[in-house]
């Protein structure tokens, strides 16, 4: 009894060590790259907010993203929220 269940867990630990070694680890993204997303993204904003049609979920979605990018970037709170608001990057 205790020597299947070590089995068994020997198991999964194998199969677990497989499926991550066969993952791709992405590489850390350097600050240039985040803030070019960032600004990029505040411009899309922008454009989804002048559109004509209903596209909350977009806006939403890429509300959160900028958001996400700021804080890697470190950017205070306000200062992110000011830049969705005017729709670019603000120093």
């Amino acid at each position: 009894m205790v020597v299947d269940e070590k089995k068994d867990q020997q198991e999964i630990a194998k199969g677990i060590l497989h499926r991550v070694q066969g993952m791709q680890v992405e590489r850390p993204r350097h600050i240039q790259e985040i803030s070019a997303r960032y600004r990029k993204d505040l411009a899309e904003y922008l454009t989804l907010m002048r559109a004509q049609k209903d596209n909350r979920e977009q806006r939403q979605m890429l509300y959160a993203e900028i958001k996400a990018l700021g804080w890697c970037i470190g950017r205070p709170e306000k200062k992110i929220v000011r830049d969705i608001q005017m729709g670019a990057y603000t120093d």
